[in-house]
């Protein structure tokens, strides 16, 4: 496996990889306004928690992106994710990563991890895992 640092006309603080993953939160929370201002051209996501649909490895670029949350949450209205802890920012490798958790219209809740590969400002790639977790109240 090789190591990859980016390297390019933006470079990734803390405060930019906390902006972005805020930004990336917001998308799933229904704010579809301006993806092209922090999805790449070429933005991909990999889930890591349904190889039965691999459908989603065909979403591509910021409008595939926002039409595939769209509908989402067309499906499963009244979700809502917050970011768990504050972003984890490694400039050398360009990436964020940090926890979340959606909770469900029902108060039924999951948590997740995604991490963001991101290039010149903006996320190109998603690994993005959800799973069940016990919450304590």
């Amino acid at each position: 496996m090789t190591s990859t640092t980016h390297t390019g006309p933006t470079t990734l603080t803390s405060d930019t990889g906390i902006a972005l993953f805020d930004r990336w939160t917001a998308l799933w929370n229904g704010d579809f306004g301006d993806p092209e201002a922090f999805l790449a051209p070429d933005f991909r996501i990999r889930f890591g928690n349904d190889p039965a649909n691999a459908a989603t490895d065909e979403v591509r670029g910021p409008a595939g992106m926002t039409d595939y949350v769209r509908a989402f949450r067309e499906a499963k209205p009244g979700l809502r994710y917050t970011v768990d802890g504050t972003p984890t920012v490694d400039s050398a490798l360009g990436r964020v990563a940090c926890c979340w958790y959606v909770t469900f219209a029902d108060g039924a809740r999951r948590s997740g991890i995604d991490l963001l590969d991101v290039a010149d400002g903006r996320i190109r790639t998603v690994w993005s895992v959800t799973g069940l977790r016990r919450f304590a109240d």
